[in-house]
């Protein structure tokens, strides 16, 4: 059973027990000033430091780049959608500081931070320790793949942002029973859910957690199941923003608009965005592309031995002395590796093999080491003698963890870096700079969406008409058919082509080399192990 406060760490508590009845002004700045508080800000400010240090400052490729317009010019996205992340990332873009596109990627550096701090606050709630709290929250904050989307304009580290904060209001409703906490925890689901979609994967968690932890026939009353339904409603009804904006003619439309039921249906189940069989509703990878990206996404955020080391410490649980002192939250523990493995399982099979979607896999690693953190400081104050001992061993133990973080920061940070990543605004100044007036760019989904940017948002290069390919693999037909609506244009072709399928077209700049999460790279030694080359070639011109 939880503890009615937050337990104070051994440091804290001489203070905390001073602060037991202090009476107004005096209180509030006494709370202020206790260990674990000032840790918590302390976390917050150095992640968004750190991210801001590393945002990307202008437009990006691929997903990025649409985010970027949508929020810019309140757009539509492509489905399933994140309305409400298209409305927030307007809001950001409102603030007269760096491009529009900076300022959107903000949002990402924000929302991050929080994430981080949620974690410790839900690491500080189930054991009440500062040291497992802060290694749990540093492990999320520095890890590879989750500082990369804090520097971009991405969405997936806000749905960890909200798994954190459902799964502190559950437990807080675990221990008083207000049903009030339900109803807040059900309006942020559905909003999570319009950020995006991969909150989906979430909410069995969480229901599975209202039956395992909660006092759950609370709610078995027409009232309150109504209001559960009800705030969920309220949060998911930010999609009602696409069928009005779309009637409204946004200057961004990644596809089509939405304006019918049909529509607005293919926009729900992302139809529109399936075009071809790679990107089938549920897909079965196999057992070792599975092991293998989750292997990687976990290893490649650390140093390399951390990811397993942290795991050393299970043998604790063997020590008989150590069991009454988890005893409270092992239910808490199991309820969390179940919700691991039925999130995890549900990414593999209908999300695909994008890392972006393994981010939760990062956040359930980081509360697995929080408790290997906690079972070495349970076994210092079951069997050494002397306080002396024991706060060696609580040093010793924060030294090795937090030596570890920080020796794989230098390894991940080309990958993270953002500050220079300019490269897509080069890459858009040299393709409109190419172009001859009226021409048409038939763009492929890594180069599109900044070209939309720059035309749309900038307002750079209006006479040009611009087109989508989502199918790669028949670009020629579909130049065939721009050639016969458009006989007397300019045809450029803007794609991530290999240089021996150009099939001797003319190449017309210089290949920058893309990743799919986003992050431009100007040569291969700063890139993924395969980055895709983005190029623009003639495909025709009648032009005298």
């Amino acid at each position: 059973m939880l503890p009615t406060t937050i337990p104070a760490a051994p440091a804290c508590r001489k203070e905390t027990q001073k602060l037991a009845h202090p009476a107004g002004e005096e209180q509030r700045k006494a709370f202020f000033r206790t260990p674990v508080t000032v840790a918590g800000v302390v976390l917050g400010l150095a992640a968004i430091i750190i991210y801001t240090i590393t945002l990307a400052p202008d437009v990006l490729a691929h997903d990025s780049g649409e985010w970027q317009a949508a929020g810019a010019t309140l757009g539509i996205t492509h489905g399933p959608g994140t309305p409400a992340y298209t409305i927030v990332s307007w809001l950001f873009s409102l603030v007269p500081i760096g491009s529009a596109a900076a300022r959107i990627s903000y949002v990402s550096v924000i929302t991050s931070a929080a994430g981080v701090v949620a974690a410790y606050a839900l690491m500080m709630i189930i054991f009440g320790r500062m040291l497992p709290a802060l290694v749990s929250a540093v492990t999320l904050g520095v890890a590879r793949l989750w500082w990369s989307q804090a520097s971009v304009a991405v969405p997936y580290n806000t749905i960890v942002l909200i798994m954190a904060v459902l799964l502190i209001l559950l437990l807080l409703w675990r221990k008083s029973g207000d049903n009030r906490l339900v109803w807040g925890g059900a309006l942020l689901a559905g909003f999570g859910y319009s950020w995006h979609t991969t909150m989906l994967f979430f909410l069995p968690v969480m229901v599975v957690g209202i039956f395992v932890l909660g006092p759950w026939r609370r709610l078995l009353k027409p009232l309150p199941i109504a209001l559960t339904i009800g705030m969920f409603i309220v949060g998911f009804s930010f999609y009602a923003y696409v069928p009005i904006r779309s009637a409204m003619n946004p200057a961004v439309v990644a596809f089509t608009k939405v304006n019918s039921f049909s529509s607005f249906k293919d926009y729900l189940s992302g139809a529109e965005t399936r075009p071809n069989p790679g990107h089938e509703v549920i897909q079965v990878p196999g057992l070792g592309d599975v092991k293998a990206r989750l292997t990687e996404v976990v290893r490649s955020s650390y140093y390399p031995s951390y990811a397993f080391l942290v795991f050393g410490p299970a043998i604790i649980l063997l020590y008989p002395a150590v069991w009454p002192r988890i005893k409270p939250f092992v239910r808490i523990l199991l309820f969390l590796l179940a919700g691991m493995v039925l999130q995890m399982t549900m990414v593999i099979l209908i999300s695909g093999m994008y890392d972006q979607y393994y981010l939760p896999l990062l956040f359930y690693f980081s509360i697995w080491v929080g408790f290997s953190v906690y079972l070495i400081m349970t076994v210092g104050e079951s069997y050494l003698e002397g306080e002396k001992l024991r706060r060696l061993l609580v040093v010793a133990t924060g030294v090795f963890f937090f030596a570890m973080l920080a020796l794989g920061i230098p390894r991940v940070w080309s990958f993270v870096n953002h500050a220079n990543d300019v490269s897509m605004r080069h890459y858009v100044d040299d393709v409109f700079a190419t172009a001859r007036p009226d021409a048409v760019i038939l763009a492929d989904w890594d180069s599109y969406p900044a070209l939309l940017y720059a035309q749309k948002v900038d307002g750079e290069r209006p006479d040009l008409t611009l087109k989508v390919s989502l199918q790669p693999a028949v670009w020629r037909e579909e130049v065939s058919q721009l050639e016969s609506e458009y006989p007397r244009n300019q045809i450029l072709l803007s794609r991530t082509l290999p240089m021996d399928q150009a099939n001797n077209i003319v190449a017309l700049s210089q290949p920058i080399f893309v990743s799919i999460k986003g992050k431009t790279y100007q040569d291969y030694s700063h890139g993924e192990p395969l980055p895709a080359a983005l190029q623009l070639f003639e495909v025709k011109d009648t032009t005298p």
